[in-house]
């Protein structure tokens, strides 16, 4: 008997569609996560290290910033994620992607994408969702 293969739930794919939506946005979202962790300095665990050094570093000041900050690391690995996943997919969808996902014409919905620029139906459209998506979700490590 065929194993039945598993699929990636509804809301793991809005979820998956949600963060590579926002990937214009992450450059402002790892700066505010730098300022965020700046403003919290009385709060670091790191602190003590400051008093360690006779002058300042800068670029080991600013490693320590974004190794000791999570927010920092979420989103620069999900800039990774999503480039690797863009480059790995046909230049006809990387254009799409580029379009309304990131571009102009970021609020057209999926059957809108696949009439206008893939000239296929509400079916088929969805179909290359799913697999954009399943190729992300993979370079996400998110088991499935």
């Amino acid at each position: 008997m065929a194993r039945k293969k598993q699929e990636l739930s509804r809301k793991t794919l809005a979820r998956l569609e949600e963060e590579m939506r926002m990937y214009p946005k992450i450059p402002r979202l790892k700066a505010e996560a730098l300022v965020t962790a700046e403003l919290n300095r009385g709060t670091d665990v790191n602190w003590w290290i400051q008093g360690s050094r006779k002058k300042s570093e800068p670029p080991l000041d600013e490693l320590m910033k974004k190794e000791g900050n999570k927010a920092y690391q979420y989103y620069d690995q999900l800039a990774k994620d999503i480039e690797r996943t863009v480059s790995g997919l046909s230049p006809d969808l990387q254009k799409i992607i580029h379009e309304c996902f990131w571009g102009m014409n970021n609020y057209l919905d999926w059957t809108t994408i696949g009439t206008i620029y893939l000239h296929v139906g509400v079916r088929q459209i969805y179909a290359v969702r799913y697999n954009i998506l399943e190729s992300f979700a993979i370079q996400r490590g998110i088991s499935f």
